[in-house]
């Protein structure tokens, strides 16, 4: 493998994350191959990136009603999904065309759909021959992320496989190693907490709603610190620095509450943790997952968030805690009873351990460069 290219975009972080999580394992597996990124936002047009960033966060933010009657609607109305698909293919397959043909790659990889859609597009006009590989880094597939002809769409579990087929009937679903970088693996949590000056006694909650920091953080915050005095919260408050702000009257009245702005040290932290509570289910839910922790969903966000959070839940990876008081109330049976929790960590480590590392989903989509194209079994499961 001589040239290997990441479509990704910059929607937060959890795109780019994924593909840097593949860059690594890239380097492992073909340490001689080169890696280049386009940013699928940059190459559909000069402001697109800030655009869509701006609608993705009102929505989520101020008008989540909306936000979930797109979502809703994708599902509900298969001519809509596709009509919705085949415009952004269009738009973005134009686009990405010149650069393509420009770089010559032997792989793709994408991380985003909207770039998924654009090479999807390219290998239906005849532009793209090469294998093409879309890693679905949400835990539960909608109809913008499955595409059925690119090589393989790699998902997060084994549940995941079946909405991922609803979505596209026919399309190749493989099950994938959780995509982050090597460092979140399982550790010793008492010296990951020595190291990070954390209590060894205490009740660890890490709090984590990506680099944007989305949601309802203030109030997790306040209903763990009221939930047994034994927890201390951890707030990541990521690149949001009005919520930093925000919340550090609270933490001058409550030193249990340690708050943390960007931080290069998600994995030392995150091996510390008894929980990691988030809203979304996203680069955070897998990073908890690859680490062998039980995550807990605080008020997942709308749409794509509360699907996370469902199929989570139903996998035995996470509880979901979508009312007031449902988070405290969660924390204190986990301390009341820590079975439960360890329930959890075990069903994580075990779904880590069955779907190895992200070089078997590499290795498996390079393989499909050997197999004739329309020839390919649907539903593909690679997880063991």
């Amino acid at each position: 493998m001589n040239k290997v290219l990441v479509v990704s975009a910059e929607m937060g972080e959890g795109h780019n994350a994924t593909g840097r999580a593949l860059q690594d394992a890239i380097g492992r597996l073909w340490p001689r191959a080169t890696v280049t990124w386009l940013d699928t936002l940059d190459v559909m047009g000069r402001g697109v990136g800030p655009l869509f960033r701006w609608i993705y966060v009102s929505n989520v933010q101020t008008t989540p009603w909306l936000y979930e009657f797109f979502y809703r609607s994708l599902w509900r109305y298969r001519w809509f999904a596709a009509a919705s698909k085949r415009f952004v293919a269009a738009w973005c397959g134009r686009r990405l065309a010149r650069e393509v043909t420009r770089q010559r790659p032997d792989l793709v990889i994408s991380t985003y759909p909207l770039g998924t859609a654009g090479l999807e597009w390219l290998r239906r006009h005849g532009k793209l021959p090469v294998p093409i590989g879309a890693w679905i880094s949400d835990f539960a597939p909608h109809p913008f992320w499955v595409y059925g002809d690119i090589d393989l769409n790699l998902v997060m579990h084994e549940c995941a496989i079946e909405p991922a087929l609803r979505c596209v009937p026919g399309a190749s679903v493989a099950v994938s190693a959780p995509p982050v970088r090597a460092e979140f693996k399982p550790g010793d949590a008492e010296a990951a907490r020595a190291r990070l000056g954390l209590p060894a006694g205490a009740f660890i909650a890490l709090v984590s709603c990506g680099s944007l920091g989305f949601g309802d953080v203030g109030d997790a915050a306040k209903e763990l610190l009221d939930a047994h005095p034994d927890v201390v919260p951890v707030v990541v408050c990521g690149r949001n620095e009005a919520l930093l702000r925000r919340l550090r009257p609270l933490a001058d009245r409550e030193p249990r509450l340690r708050l943390l702005g960007w931080t290069d040290q998600m994995a030392e932290y995150t091996v510390a943790a008894d929980v990691v509570v988030t809203n979304a289910g996203g680069a955070t839910g897998l990073e908890a997952l690859a680490c062998g922790r039980p995550v807990l969903m605080h008020r997942p966000i709308a749409a794509h968030g509360r699907a996370n959070a469902t199929l989570m839940a139903e996998a035995g990876l996470a509880m979901v805690c979508a009312h007031d008081g449902e988070l405290a109330a969660a924390v204190r049976s986990l301390i009341a009873d820590p079975g439960q929790g360890k329930a959890m960590a075990e069903a994580a480590i075990r779904h880590c351990t069955t779907t190895g590392d992200l070089t078997e989903g590499l290795l498996a989509l390079a393989a499909t460069a050997a197999v004739p194209s329309g020839t390919r079994p649907a539903g593909l499961d690679t997880s063991g």
